[in-house]
């Protein structure tokens, strides 16, 4: 199976905060990245914060590698996308109807962003909260 969307947008907004980092520390300023890379600053930091539903149009991940020298062969593998930039296709997950529900309200338009807002926080805290006493989690005496 596939890797999901979240993973993959978190792992490429790892690997474009590293390269932004390092742009940063050679003296670029957002303004120069984004001049350089043909990618505006709301975009990068869109992509950083793994905050989009859409993958990254493939012109401007090249335009981001290229103007930063970034390897581009690691950002399609982040991607999840095959050597010619293109998406691999990825199996359907099999979700709850519950988990289908948050992840069609997290892709609805009419939703507004401080609801996805709130959605996406408890989903991250959930994914780093260890498992309580007599949930089968890590904090279960054993």
């Amino acid at each position: 199976m596939s890797e999901s969307s979240q993973v993959r947008a978190a792992k490429f907004g790892g690997f474009v905060d590293r390269v932004l980092r390092e742009a940063r520390q050679r003296g670029m300023t957002v303004e120069d990245i984004a001049k350089a890379t043909g990618v505006s600053s709301a975009t990068l930091y869109r992509w950083r914060n793994g905050d989009w539903t859409k993958d990254p149009r493939g012109s401007q991940v090249r335009g981001f590698c290229a103007g930063l020298g970034a390897p581009l062969a690691v950002a399609y593998r982040l991607l999840g996308w095959s050597e010619d930039g293109e998406p691999r296709p990825s199996e359907p997950l099999d979700l709850e109807p519950d988990m289908q529900e948050v992840a069609r309200r997290l892709r609805d338009p009419n939703v507004p962003e401080v609801e996805k807002l709130e959605i996406r926080a408890m989903i991250r805290y959930l994914a780093r909260r260890r498992g309580e006493p007599g949930e089968g989690g890590e904090g279960e005496a054993g």
